[in-house]
């Protein structure tokens, strides 16, 4: 609803449609929409999602978006953190210091998490049977079996109540227990409230409802931390973000990349198209050779995780591909069940190592994959037994294009 008031010497006046807005002589102002915008560092602040390495200080702020009674000029108004120097780009557009105007004394804000709930917490509308977000069938007779996409359960979270209009840290908590192994890194996102002085309705950005065909919608501020640039780092971006079997969509509309779900082959792609390579469609666990070379053949691991013969030679961010054996064997139709990837060489801790690198591949290393219902780091033997296989990235020069063929 669009709100105007008028303010005359720094007094806030409500208008007959119920807004406030500063100082601009006594022209009144139309409000129109609260949004949030986050900056990385001393960098621009932007409605674009916050993505910042965990090294990185980043910041959350709000905006309201304006214009003058006869829409002849859009006005922002902004936080004081928000100075003229500061550079503030609204949909990639830059906002000149002239466009801006101080957020009125007395504003408030509250701000929460919008986060999605691990399992399901409503009936399936596509008839997946899994506890767990799926878009294809999961039942051994239809295994596979395209379903449609699945709807993905949203909460909200008060993290910060109703306070002043100053920025708050952009950091990643799990609302849910037990969903987060590595403190402020992965994916949250935020809603912001806002009371302006003198108003009875606050201004809301959206929050859990604010979803699509795919999950929650880009309207929803996202705030995406990782460990790093390189692969790895990428993938730990993803932490949080639930599973969805089967997670689909069209290159940046895939769900992978809008950070809303993703399968263990899915989540890898995402991982590695976040580094820049976008030519790596996404694909299956089958279809992962494509993209990789084969640095060691398929072996046996034992129920402790201990390979049938040495695996030397891996390195943090190579594809452990995983075919379940013990009550697990054939317990569905492909060739190879799930994938993780080498997070950390350690090695037994009664060993020669003690516990550290020892550059062999067992039971002891600690891999990322998605488990249900999230990305999980876990040792190796979690997955045993098993047969394996070590898969490598190709460099940009070898990268081969595959499709995924469901």
């Amino acid at each position: 609803m669009r709100r105007a008031v008028a303010i005359p010497a720094l007094a806030l006046v409500a208008a007959t449609t119920a807004s406030a807005a500063p100082e601009m002589g006594s022209d009144p102002i139309s409000v129109d929409r609260a949004l949030i915008v986050g900056r990385v560092g001393d960098g621009p602040w932007s409605d674009l999602p916050t993505e910042a390495r965990a090294d990185q200080p980043a910041e959350l702020a709000v905006v309201i978006l304006a214009h003058d009674h006869d829409h002849k000029h859009r006005l922002v108004l902004v936080p004081a953190a928000i100075a003229a120097t500061s550079v503030l780009q609204l949909s990639s557009h830059p906002i000149a210091a002239a466009d801006r105007r101080p957020l009125p004394a007395g504003t408030r804000i509250q701000w929460s998490t919008v986060e999605p709930h691990g399992y399901r917490i409503t009936p399936a509308r596509n008839g997946a049977t899994s506890d767990f977000y799926s878009n294809v069938s999961t039942t051994p007779a239809t295994f596979g079996r395209w379903l449609g996409f699945d709807a993905i359960d949203y909460f909200e979270r008060v993290v910060r109540p109703f306070g002043d209009a100053d920025p708050i840290a952009a950091t990643v908590t799990a609302g849910e227990p037990d969903a987060q192994p590595l403190a402020d890194l992965g994916t949250i996102r935020y809603k912001a409230e806002v009371e302006l002085p003198g108003v009875a309705t606050d201004l809301v950005t959206p929050g859990a409802e604010a979803t699509d065909t795919y999950g929650i919608t880009a309207a929803v501020h996202r705030v995406s931390r990782r460990r790093g640039d390189d692969f790895l780092g990428w993938l730990s971006s993803y932490l949080l973000v639930p599973e969805v079997f089967g997670s689909a969509g069209t290159g940046r509309g895939h769900q992978t990349d809008r950070f809303t779900g993703a399968d263990c082959a899915d989540v890898m792609v995402g991982a590695l198209r976040r580094t820049g390579r976008l030519d790596r469609e996404y694909t299956n666990v089958a279809g992962l050779p494509a993209y990789a070379a084969t640095i060691a053949a398929a072996v046996e691991l034992d129920e402790h995780g201990t390979p049938a013969h040495p695996i030397p030679d891996v390195r943090p961010g190579d594809l452990i591909r995983i075919d379940y054996g013990g009550t697990l064997a054939h317990h569905t139709p492909r060739d190879w069940d799930h994938v993780a990837a080498l997070w950390e060489d350690r090695s037994d801790p009664a060993g020669p190592a003690h516990g550290g690198p020892d550059g062999l591949l067992d039971g002891f290393d600690l891999v990322i994959h998605m488990g249900h219902p999230r990305l999980v780091i876990e040792p190796l033997a979690a997955q045993a037994p098993a047969t394996i296989d070590v898969l490598r990235w190709y460099d940009d020069a070898h990268g081969r294009s595959h499709v995924r063929h469901r």
